[in-house]
């Protein structure tokens, strides 16, 4: 049987912060009881400019070892313990960057910003907003 020869080349692969934090909040959308993700400063003053933010509620910190440290803002779904919430969504987005990219994640800092009952959104300010359901909904 012959032996398969590979070639490797030498070089450099770099992954955008961009990147790194698309891929945190895809993740973390993927974990059951994440209404969504969370507007920061950052994300706010992205939309007053007209930039699409597809990373939103999401701040990562690259150290100069290329370590990473992942920011969530997120808000849940009321009817799970948010502890336990809190815990599955840093596991979650850990391995799935570490995955993905095999750049180690240092930690994952989950702040929850509001929590959505059935027809209503708490935010982390006490305000709560109304919200409707469903097509032609005239509540």
């Amino acid at each position: 049987m012959a032996e398969e020869k590979k070639e490797f080349f030498e070089g450099l692969t770099k992954i955008s912060e961009d990147i790194y934090s698309a891929l945190a909040a895809i993740k973390a959308k993927e974990v059951r009881g994440i209404a969504g993700m969370s507007s920061t400063i950052g994300d706010g003053i992205a939309s007053l400019v007209g930039i699409k933010n597809d990373d939103e509620g999401v701040h990562i910190e690259l150290s100069d070892e290329g370590r990473l440290t992942v920011d969530l803002y997120v808000i849940v779904h009321y009817g799970y313990r948010i502890p336990d919430l809190a815990l599955r969504l840093q596991e979650h987005v850990k391995s799935g960057i570490e995955e993905d990219t095999e750049t180690p994640v240092d930690g994952v800092n989950v702040f929850i910003q509001g929590i959505i009952f059935e027809d209503e959104v708490v935010t982390a300010t006490g305000g709560a907003k109304e919200v409707h359901h469903g097509e032609g909904s005239n509540e």
